[in-house]
């Protein structure tokens, strides 16, 4: 069964949809949608990898971020010591 519908689209989705596989315009409109569609649940797969992936990555650098600011921590109090126990002749 087909519907015969009538759309209008800017210049650049109309060149779009003429540039891919398919005889004739409304051959290749379906082909877009049809290969959208079937590829759907793989673009999702891949999408909720990559989210996964970006959400492992970020835990790594809060960890890494509050790390190095622990360490920056000890520095400045190890410096300080420093200071101190230089400018009291202590050794």
């Amino acid at each position: 069964m087909s519907v015969a519908k009538s759309v209008r689209v800017p210049e650049e989705i109309y060149d779009y949809i003429n540039s891919y596989s398919g005889e004739g315009f409304n051959q290749k409109f379906v082909n877009i949608i049809r290969d959208a569609r079937d590829t759907e649940p793989e673009r999702n797969e891949t999408l909720d990898r990559l989210n996964k992936q970006i959400s492992q990555r970020e835990k790594y650098l809060k960890d890494t971020a509050k790390r190095l600011d622990e360490l920056a921590s000890e520095l400045r109090s190890l410096s300080f010591d420093i200071t101190y126990i230089r400018s009291h002749h202590i050794i």
